[in-house]
Parts: structure tokens; sequence; C-alpha cells
């Protein structure tokens, strides 16, 4: 009778025991998946905070930037703005210039259609101002390591002085020998500006030159121009127009946007008629 006892006490001591593990997993069970809940939770909540102050930030430089271009033309170089507290902004204006340029403003210029190389200063008012020439060599850079026949062709046509009779000379190069045209070998390319380059064109020697226009032909291409005296030595370029800057913060989320705003292109059939007696 004793032993009967004890067995069934050992019995439900032991049961006791297995149910109170069961219980122990199921809560730990329990408090994992809530924890990996709360978890996605807050990060899910992070993540949209932070789209949301992306999207906000991104906005506010948007507004930098149009407060830029409402001024008139030209823009100050140096202009900044300042926006609302809790959402702010600011934008600055710069010049681009130098003997290393990335033309219009290194955004890709579409196929057939031209970019222009100012070889003159502008006034006040943003017109050409063409008693100043300029007189170096150019090389011209372009292309990527997509392949030569997938790069593009380049077309260039140099306008220069005198004055009176102006003269316009033309220049073609293709990276592809299997296409079929006259144009001029291609040499090894570079880096203008912190970006890198596949090919460049011979060095072109200009004589009080007032403007370079460049055609990527058969594709879109990213273009770079390097100016030189004619001892090989660097020579500034005059300027190729402004580029805006402008940072957008909003709850600590920073963007930035950069816009190139260059000066109006002049057909060439105007430029001749400037020098027209």
């Amino acid at each position: 009778m004793g032993n009967n006892c004890y067995a069934k006490n050992m019995l439900k001591d032991r049961q006791s025991g297995q149910v109170f593990l069961v219980a122990l997993l199921v809560m730990v069970v329990a408090f994992t998946v809530g924890l990996s809940v709360a978890s996605k939770t807050i990060v899910s909540l992070r993540t949209s905070r932070e789209e949301t102050s992306s999207k906000k930030a991104l906005a506010a430089a948007e507004a930098g930037i149009e407060q830029v271009l409402k001024l008139p033309t030209p823009i100050p170089i140096g202009t900044s703005f300042s926006g609302e507290p809790n959402t702010t902004y600011g934008a600055t204006v710069g010049e681009v210039l130098g003997d290393k340029v990335l033309v219009n403003g290194g955004n890709v210029i579409s196929k057939d259609d031209g970019a222009d190389i100012w070889l003159v200063d502008h006034n006040s008012d943003g017109t050409p101002n063409f008693t100043t020439p300029w007189s170096g060599k150019l090389t011209i850079y372009w292309g990527d390591t997509s392949g030569a026949c997938t790069n593009a062709a380049i077309e260039i046509a140099v306008i220069s002085g005198p004055v009176a009779s102006p003269v316009l000379k033309r220049y073609a190069y293709d990276p592809c020998t299997s296409r079929e045209n006259n144009f001029s070998s291609v040499l090894g390319g570079g880096n203008v500006s912190g970006k890198a380059f596949s090919y460049s064109a011979s060095a072109i020697s200009v004589s009080s030159g007032f403007l370079a226009r460049v055609v990527p032909l058969y594709a879109s291409s990213s273009i770079g121009v390097v100016g030189e005296d004619s001892f090989g030595r660097p020579l500034a370029l005059p300027s190729q127009g402004t580029v805006i800057n402008a940072t957008g913060e909003s709850s600590g989320t920073k963007r930035n946007l950069s816009v190139f705003k260059g000066y109006p292109q002049l057909p060439v059939q105007y430029l001749y008629g400037l020098f027209s007696p």
C-alpha cells in the first residue's frame, strides 16, 4: 500500500515537472516570437520614418534649387539660402571653369545633340563677349569601357577668329574602326574632373577661338575637355556656366542635389551673323 502511494506521488511529480517544462518552453517560444515581431515593427517604423525624412530632405533640397533659379540671370556666384527651422535647406552657386571641365556639367549629352564649349567670357547680362577669344589646345575626352563600337563617335566644330571673318573647322573621331566613315582614329582616355573616360581626340590647336560645339554620334555620351597652352601647360577655359549645389535636411537626414546651368546655346548661323560686316 505504501509503495503504491509512493509510486503515485512520483508519477504526479514527474507529470508536474513535464507540465512545467512544456509551459516554460511555450513561454520561451512566445517570448521569442514576440521579440521578433516587436523588432520587425520597430525596424519597419524606423525605415518608414527615415523614408519620410529622406523625402522631406529631398523636397527641401529641390526648394533650394528653385530659390536659386528664381534669381535673375546670371546667378550671382556664392549665393546661398536657408529654409525653415524643422526642415532646412541651403544652396550655393559656383562657377564652372578651369583647365579641366566636364561639358554640360557632366550630364550625358544625347546622341546627335551638341553641347557648347565656350571659348569666350560672358557679359554681366549673360551674353557672350566675343572681344576676348581663347587661344590654346583643346583635348576632348569621352566614352566608357563598354566597347569601342557601343560608344559614340565625336564631331567637333570650332569657330575662331578673326572677328571680322570667323572660320569654322570640323573634326571627327571614332573608336570603332568597323563603322563606315572617314573619321580619325582616337587616342587613349584619361581622367577629367574626377570622371574617367576611355577615349580622347588629338589635341586641337585653336587661335582666337569663340566656341567649340561637340556632338556625340551613334550613341549618347558624357564628355570632358582639357585646355593647354602651346607648351602643354594647363590653360584655363572661360566660364562654362554655373552649378547649383543644394542640401536639404529633415530630422537629421540630409539629401544633396546638384544642377548645372549653362549659358544659352547659339546657332552657328546666328554666330556667323554676329560678325557679318
